[in-house]
C-alpha cells in the first residue's frame, strides 16, 4: 500500500521516545484513509515531525522549511515541537497536539501547491485527512 502522506520523525533525546506508538497509529490512519494525493502533480506529502529533547533542539514551534519537489514529485514540510509543546501533555493532549499539527502542515502544503497555480482538491483531502485523525484520536495507544 502505497503512503500518500508519510509522516517521519527526528526526535531531540530519548525521552522524546514516547511519540514512537503515536505517531505508528497516525501514519496507519492515514494509510487507511488517504485515497490519493489529491493532486496530478505530487505522488507525496512528505510531513516530517522534529521533536526537542534534551540532545537536541530544532528551533521554534510550528511549520518550517516547507518546500515543493516539482522534478521528484513530492511537497515537504518540517513540523517543529519544543519540549515546551509537548512534556507538559498528557498522551492523549500530545495526540490532539499532532493531529492539528499534521492538518495544519497538509493545508500549508496545500496553498503552496495552489499558489503555484497546481489544482488541488481540497475539499476530499481534508475530508480524509479529517477521518483519519478522526479515528487516530479515537482509539487509545500507550505513551
Amino acid at each position: 500500500m502505497q503512503s500518500f502522506i508519510s509522516v517521519g520523525s527526528q526526535v531531540g533525546g530519548p525521552e522524546a521516545d514516547v511519540f514512537r506508538p503515536t505517531l505508528v497509529a497516525l501514519r496507519r490512519a492515514l494509510d487507511k484513509h488517504v485515497s490519493s494525493t489529491h493532486c496530478s502533480a505530487i505522488d507525496e506529502y512528505a510531513l516530517v515531525l522534529r521533536i526537542d529533547g534534551s540532545l537536541d533542539k530544532f528551533g521554534e514551534e510550528g511549520l518550517a522549511r516547507l518546500r515543493f519537489a516539482r522534478a521528484r514529485r513530492y511537497i515537504t514540510v518540517d513540523i517543529q515541537i519544543p519540549e515546551t509543546a509537548w512534556q507538559p501533555r498528557s498522551p492523549h493532549q500530545r495526540k490532539e497536539y499532532i493531529a492539528q499539527q499534521v492538518k495544519s502542515a497538509i493545508l500549508s502544503c496545500v496553498q503552496r501547491l495552489q499558489k503555484d497555480g497546481l489544482s488541488v482538491q481540497k475539499d476530499v483531502l481534508s475530508f480524509e485527512v479529517n477521518a483519519a485523525t478522526s479515528e487516530f484520536l479515537a482509539h487509545a495507544i500507550d505513551g
